[in-house]
């Protein structure tokens, strides 16, 4: 079975969040994004706990970033740092590795 081309896949873009509530589980920091993002899919990547913060990637689709942006904006207890499309990049900005898989 051949793959999909690159061109006929979704767009996406990576969004870096810190949630001001420290050490989060990864169902609870999903719990929270999911109520403000209620409209809009998104697939959660990365969830890091550090001292009175939690850093989290999600993915969302391209024609639903700058409503997830506007959305994250009118709230307090999350705050936008960036957003990429490349996850590598969006890691290397908020000072994050590579998680392993095995």
């Amino acid at each position: 079975m051949t793959r999909q081309s690159k061109a006929s896949r979704g767009k996406f873009r990576w969004l870096g969040l810190r949630i001001e509530e420290s050490q989060l589980s990864r169902n609870s920091a999903t719990a929270i994004i999911q109520q403000i993002l209620a409209d809009i899919n998104f697939t959660m990547f990365d969830c890091l706990g550090i001292d009175s913060h939690t850093l989290v990637i999600i993915r969302v689709n391209l024609k639903d970033i700058q409503l997830a942006k506007e959305k994250f904006g009118s709230h307090t207890e999350i705050e936008s740092l960036t957003t990429s499309g490349k996850i590598r990049l969006v890691r290397d900005r908020m000072g994050l590795s590579r998680s392993v898989r095995k």
